[in-house]
């Protein structure tokens, strides 16, 4: 056989075999699209508007510490499963789900900031006694915490930000759906991701948290297979810029407390000289800057965040 056929024969082989396990990828992710609902709901359900809204309440006191996950993050459970935790041994605390998230369903609601924060309002309305909230949030998280404290500031007694957009920032952003999520989109769907997830590396960056409980471990990697870059997840990056200025236009803070954590070496353009401005945000605002590049700051280093959510809470 001369060389040219021995060539064209292997690349025949490798494309079949390749083909082949492109087909068992597919097969696979369909059997297993639908897994997370072998897990049963940790918390409550609120219905709003033809659809559930799930979240996650532990502890007990006067006032209530509410922890909100940034765009893309599939279960915000687990994301802020081990500040929760530890909060909780000393008030009472609720992780929000937004729709698309966890195990709140997809809606067709405009992912405005207005209707994200009627949603929160409606969900701590009937989850907590309490009017009194500190609000924890990572990245995206900060446009509906500053515009629920801009709508209901007599209800907000701290905030920490944990690497989150400025709204200005937000407001101008440019190519809010990037082409990278897409592929990663498309990639996830043909069920290569699913595969690829026997892979350590691979599969602790899909579940980003450290430390679970091996059953958690589990959970969170089904949930970031299942959910990642759903339709409500994309519609509310593409009211970025919208949103953004909605708050912008918003009063600031005034006297109430924010804290916000800034990773220093935040690879995106611009984003560490928009953080510098946040404290102009509060009378009473403070910026921790961690010697980081990673915008996970409370997977990285929960202990940070968790010490100033005691000093929040120590304030009369």
């Amino acid at each position: 056989m001369s060389l040219k056929n021995r060539i064209v024969k292997r690349t025949a082989t490798i494309l079949i075999v390749l083909i082949l396990l492109l087909i068992i990828a597919f097969i696979i992710e369909n059997v297993r699209r639908d897994s997370v609902s072998n897990y049963p709901p940790v918390g409550d359900f609120i219905d709003y508007d033809h659809s559930k809204i799930h979240y996650f309440k532990i502890g007990s006191g006067d006032r209530t510490v509410v922890f909100s996950s940034g765009n893309g993050t599939t279960s915000p459970y687990i994301d802020m499963y081990h500040m929760q935790e530890e909060i909780s041994n000393r008030t009472e605390t609720i992780v929000y789900e937004r729709p698309g998230y966890g195990w709140s369903e997809p809606t067709s609601r405009e992912r405005s900031i207005s209707t994200i924060v009627d949603e929160i309002e409606v969900v701590l309305d009937e989850a907590s006694d309490n009017q009194s909230f500190i609000f924890v949030g990572h990245s995206m998280a900060a446009l509906e915490i500053i515009h629920y404290a801009q709508k209901y500031p007599e209800k907000v007694d701290g905030i920490v930000l944990i690497d989150g957009v400025h709204p200005q920032y937000a407001s101008q952003m440019e190519n809010l759906v990037p082409v990278s999520i897409h592929i990663t989109k498309l990639i996830n769907s043909t069920g290569v991701m699913r595969l690829l997830s026997h892979v350590d590396s691979v599969k602790q960056n899909l579940i980003q948290a450290r430390d679970l409980p091996e059953n958690l471990n589990d959970l969170a990697l089904d949930f970031s297979l299942n959910q990642m870059w759903n339709q409500t997840m994309l519609a509310e990056r593409r009211e970025l810029n919208k949103n953004g200025q909605i708050v912008v236009n918003g009063n600031h803070l005034e006297d109430i407390p924010l804290i916000i954590f800034s990773a220093s070496e935040n690879p995106m353009e611009g984003w560490k000289q928009s953080q510098e401005t946040f404290t102009s945000w509060s009378n009473h605002a403070e910026q921790i800057w961690v010697d980081t590049n990673n915008h996970f700051i409370h997977l990285e280093q929960p202990e940070l965040i968790i010490k100033e959510i005691h000093q929040l809470l120590d304030r009369e």
